[in-house]
């Protein structure tokens, strides 16, 4: 998954968190409870995304023995520069710093999903979304 991909789904899990996708929209009651289900599925998969960033950083942060992880990436660039292949040593200290930069960004994807996991917790009955909401 690229750094650009995991920024704009960050940014839109904010968005939906925040509210700021639809507050122009939602004046009427019938308009409110049009975005209902959407608002029910993104809430029924926020677990599933909080899994599997949880997942990602388990991976990217773990030993030497975890594939793929900066750890791991760290003995390969190390073995890359003892056999004397300084392009593949380059070209994973480039992966090394790109992981790097993903922490950062899974955190707050985690952060913006623990948000909505909170936000989806709180929703009301159906009903009385637009009045609670809007």
């Amino acid at each position: 998954m690229s750094l650009k991909r995991v920024g704009l789904t960050t940014g839109l899990v904010a968005a939906m968190v925040l509210g700021t996708s639809v507050p122009a929209m939602a004046q009427t009651e019938e308009t409110g409870e049009r975005h209902r289900p959407r608002l029910e599925r993104f809430c029924e998969n926020v677990p599933d995304h909080i899994e599997r960033v949880e997942e990602r950083l388990a991976r990217i942060q773990g030993d030497a023995d975890t594939r793929g992880s900066i750890a791991w990436l760290e003995v390969k660039q190390a073995e890359a520069e003892e056999a004397g292949r300084d392009n593949l040593a380059t070209m994973i200290g480039h992966r090394i710093a790109i992981k790097t930069e993903l922490i950062d960004v899974l955190e707050a994807r985690l952060a913006a999903l623990a948000d909505a996991e909170v936000f989806c917790e709180e929703l009301p009955e159906e009903g009385s979304f637009v009045r609670h909401y809007f």
